[in-house]
């Protein structure tokens, strides 16, 4: 999740939530070390903001520390084990790229979701190949989101966010000391400089622009 993209989540937070009260489930959460260390900032500006009315439920096909329920949401048996958790706000940040079908995501959303029940999504719209564990490129524009969303969802707000280049919004730039472990646990910074793959990934971000689109809806 770019800086950005998770000041725009707050927004909505502050915008459409400030009223609303139930459960938050999370989808996509990755790991505690991932929001509370490498990326601190979806502490600060997301779940935090988030918890003061909701109850947050963090959902991820990983065990780990942070993670409360281990399910696949495009799956009937996934999908089964978060309805028994009642949400009525879904969180959905930086998942669909991350799945052999986009499309198959989409449609699990619109069946998971009941009337009535809120639905922040948000994700990539330009930014380089990134697999986590694989990376199918949906880098939708704000039309194809309309077309996959509107018939089951009246979107409140839809926007690209932009966020400078991709190594500007980086986490070198908005959190150093956790970059500084990134880089320990990768090896030596000397040896990553001589590494003609990472070089020339650094001077690709350095112009690559990243920006990110971000919608608030809700289930007709």
């Amino acid at each position: 999740m770019l800086v950005k993209e998770a000041l725009k989540i707050n927004i909505y937070i502050q915008e459409f939530l400030k009223d609303k009260k139930g459960v938050a489930i999370n989808i996509g959460s990755s790991t505690a070390d991932f929001f509370d260390v490498s990326q601190p900032y979806i502490r600060r500006c997301v779940l935090d903001p988030l918890s003061e009315n909701f109850k947050i439920k963090n959902i991820d096909i990983k065990g780990e520390d942070g993670v409360d329920l281990v399910a696949d949401f495009t799956t009937n048996s996934g999908q089964e084990l978060i309805k028994k958790l009642e949400g009525n706000l879904y969180l959905i940040s930086n998942l669909l790229e991350h799945i052999p079908d986009y499309m198959v995501g989409i449609e699990s959303i619109k069946a998971m979701l009941k009337s009535g029940d809120l639905l922040i999504l948000s994700g990539p719209k330009s930014f380089p190949y990134h697999p986590d564990p694989i990376d199918n490129m949906f880098r939708p524009s704000i039309e194809e989101l309309r077309q996959y969303f509107e018939n089951d969802f009246e979107i409140k707000d839809l926007q690209i966010v932009k966020s400078g280049t991709v190594f500007s919004s980086s986490v070198l730039m908005q959190n150093p000391k956790s970059t500084g472990k990134a880089i320990k646990s990768k090896g030596s910074l000397v040896n990553l400089i001589l590494n003609p793959k990472f070089m020339l990934r650094m001077v690709r971000n350095l112009f690559y622009p990243a920006t990110a689109f971000c919608m608030f809806a809700v289930k007709k």
